[in-house]
């Protein structure tokens, strides 16, 4: 289940432009039905909760190489550019790690009442310059950034059977989401019963082969 919590937009000005610099959505994750049987492979979360981040982006399928002012466009196919800025006529789709000293953006233009799609640069000098770019397609998706303030998730992770023994792996994340920042491995003996749980949470094993698991969530992380 996922329940959007806030959209943001803060202003920059260049030159006259004005860019609203569009913050992803802030989302809270769980992703099970208590009392539902899942079945899961090995290395896979069996439960997942927390916070994290997400935006709108464009996936780029085709697309020639090409100029932009003196530079070459700095994005290739397959790349994904989220939505970080709109004006009254544009979204604006671009990643801010190719912005040199934070100078300048560039990305892809989308305008909001015909839908064409064009190349730009916003310079805090020069303003917006567009330019077409060549043989473009693309898909809509959605971007996950890896930092996310005061985010927190948590991850139970099935990690194989020997014999009776049932392995598993815990992991919380803060703040930067691509790196755990507590992990611990865990061991239960299904002899002694076929209900585990850590930190609040109950799985109940239904069944368990040398690839996947069959479980019941019987109550969520605390």
């Amino acid at each position: 289940m996922k329940k959007i919590i806030f959209l943001i937009s803060l202003t920059l000005v260049s030159c006259g432009t004005t860019m609203n610099t569009v913050l992803p959505e802030r989302l809270t994750e769980n992703d099970v039905i208590l009392e539902k049987e899942y079945t899961k492979e090995i290395g896979s979360p069996l439960v997942t909760k927390g916070d994290f981040l997400q935006q709108k982006a464009l996936k780029i399928t085709n697309m020639k190489s090409f100029n932009i002012g003196m530079m070459k466009f700095p994005y290739s196919i397959g790349e994904k550019l989220p939505l970080n800025g709109q004006n009254e006529s544009y979204f604006f789709y671009y990643d801010k790690n190719k912005s040199r000293d934070n100078t300048y953006q560039v990305g892809i233009s989308e305008n909001k009442k015909t839908g064409e799609f064009k190349s730009f640069v916003n310079s805090y000098s020069g303003g917006i310059y567009t330019k077409d770019i060549p043989e473009f397609e693309y898909e809509t998706t959605q971007f996950t950034p890896d930092d996310c303030d005061k985010c927190f998730k948590q991850e139970f992770i099935y990690n194989g059977r020997v014999n009776n023994d049932l392995k598993f792996v815990y992991r919380e994340y803060v703040d930067n989401l691509a790196r755990s920042s507590f992990t611990q491995e865990l061991q239960y003996d299904i002899n002694d019963s076929n209900i585990i749980g850590f930190k609040g949470l109950r799985i109940e094993v239904l069944n368990t082969t040398n690839t996947s698991i069959t479980y019941k969530v019987l109550s969520p992380f605390e």
